[in-house]
This record gives structure tokens, C-alpha cells and sequence, in this order.
């Protein structure tokens, strides 16, 4: 499994002067859908596609459902899914006086499951794992193979992150 990166300026100045040079990850090809999902998971399975289909669609509901719910939705592996308010800017000075018009918006937040690690005495996250880094030389809108890419070729080792600070992921450019 290999991720692509390339270099991108920072906009901020660092404190020699320098607007310094760091690796931006690259999203190459077409995003996979839910259909193409699911397909990916019948090759893996005893299954056929339209039952991952229902499977997938079942578990978008539970997940709506338990999250509205106020809860925690965990799935052992992947990790957990919680929701979220925003209220910026819509505080008040007492704690009597905090109400539901204060939310502004709700949105969910993903944690990847981490697992501990003797070798490295700290969390690493399981979704992570086995990734290498290979420097992007193509240009974003180049397809990518359908198959995945062999974990044993390409890249220049490293360890994962959770990712930085400004990262959008509804960003094609990563």
C-alpha cells in the first residue's frame, strides 16, 4: 500500500525567515463509491455484491440512528464514530442559560482504532499500518490501476500520521 505525497510551500513564515517545503498527500484517480465498495468487499467475502450492498446501506442507518441517539458507535478493526455540536460564537455567561439554539451545526468524527505496540512504546493506528510513501511524479487526475498496489514495492518507508493541521478532506488535492 503506498501513499503519493509532493511537496507543497507552507504560507507561514517560520521563525529563521523561510516558508519551508513539507510532503502534501496526493489523491490520484476517481474516488470509490459505495458500489464500487461493495464490489471490492464481495471479491473478499462469500458474498454477492447486492448483499454487501444491504449491508452497507443497513449500516449507514444503524450508524444515523445510534449516533442521533447520543451514542458512541465503535467497529472493532475500523474505529469509532461519534457526533459533534458547534456553537462558536454563541456562548453565553451562565451555565443556566445554555440551550439546544446554541448549536450551530452537528458533525460526525472518526477515530481509527489504534493498538499498542511493544516495539515502538506507542499507538499505532491499525488502518495505518504497513504503509509506505513513494514520492508523486504523475499528475492528480492520472488513473490509478484498479488493483491495489503490492505493499512490498515503491516507497521510502516512514510511519503514519494522523494527518496536519489545515487538511480538508472533501479536498481532491488532499
Amino acid at each position: 500500500m503506498t501513499l503519493f505525497y509532493k511537496p507543497r510551500q507552507s504560507n507561514i513564515v517560520s521563525k529563521d525567515g523561510v516558508k519551508k517545503w513539507h510532503p502534501r498527500l496526493v489523491k490520484v484517480g476517481k474516488v470509490i463509491d459505495t458500489q464500487k465498495v461493495g464490489e471490492l468487499i464481495a471479491e473478499k467475502a462469500s458474498l454477492t455484491p447486492g448483499d454487501v450492498h444491504n449491508v452497507i446501506r443497513n449500516l449507514m442507518s444503524v450508524l444515523r440512528e445510534q449516533l442521533l441517539n447520543s451514542r458512541t458507535v465503535r467497529l472493532d478493526g475500523l474505529g469509532s464514530f461519534t457526533i459533534l455540536a458547534n456553537a462558536s460564537g454563541r456562548g453565553v455567561n451562565k451555565a443556566d442559560d445554555v440551550s439546544a439554539s446554541q448549536i450551530g451545526a452537528l458533525r460526525v468524527q472518526f477515530t481509527p482504532t489504534s493498538t499498542r505496540s511493544p516495539s515502538t512504546r506507542g499507538a499505532t493506528r491499525a488502518l495505518f499500518c504497513g504503509v509506505e510513501y513513494q514520492r508523486w511524479t504523475g499528475t492528480e487526475d492520472a488513473e490509478t490501476p484498479d488493483e491495489p498496489v503490492d505493499p512490498g514495492t515503491g516507497g521510502t518507508g516512514g510511519t503514519g500520521g494522523t494527518g496536519g493541521t489545515g487538511e480538508d478532506p472533501d479536498d481532491p488535492n488532499g
